[in-house]
């Protein structure tokens, strides 16, 4: 086995199960720290149609808690699989922004958590390039 083999995943599994806590705590805020997401982060108005929008954030945690769950198994019993994890979430992210983009959305939005969404595509990206680098550094035994 090579030693770039052995490597494989290593830095991205980190990244990765760092995301994984990431979302963990994102699904608490979106659904047992609801009103605070909201006032801090959302800013939702909820003078019309309050509850559905805050069922909408509520179901966006339960996808947090499953995405967390999710990357913390891949990262810790199949991390081979991590690099592809980071790509896919990336793959996802641009899907999202072009998705919004064409519903005619507007980035400037009063939506302070796009700042953690860009904190989160950012950690996606520089663990792809960062795993990469250190496989090419690998030496075959």
């Amino acid at each position: 086995m090579t030693v770039s083999a052995q490597r494989a995943g290593r830095i991205s599994s980190v990244f990765l199960f760092a995301l994984g806590l990431m979302d963990l705590v994102r699904g608490a805020a979106h659904t047992f720290f609801i009103h605070w997401a909201n006032d801090t982060f959302a800013h939702l108005d909820l003078s019309a149609n309050g509850p559905d929008q805050l069922m909408l954030l509520g179901a966006f945690g339960i996808s947090n808690w499953l995405t967390g769950m999710v990357f913390i198994l891949i990262a810790l019993r199949a991390r081979a699989l991590s690099d592809a994890a980071l790509l896919i979430i990336l793959m996802a992210y641009a899907l999202g922004w072009l998705g919004l983009k064409s519903a005619g959305i507007s980035p400037d939005a009063d939506f302070n958590g796009r700042y953690i969404m860009f904190v989160y595509f950012g950690v996606c990206a520089l663990g792809l390039i960062w795993s990469y680098l250190d496989g090419k550094r690998g030496i075959k035994t």
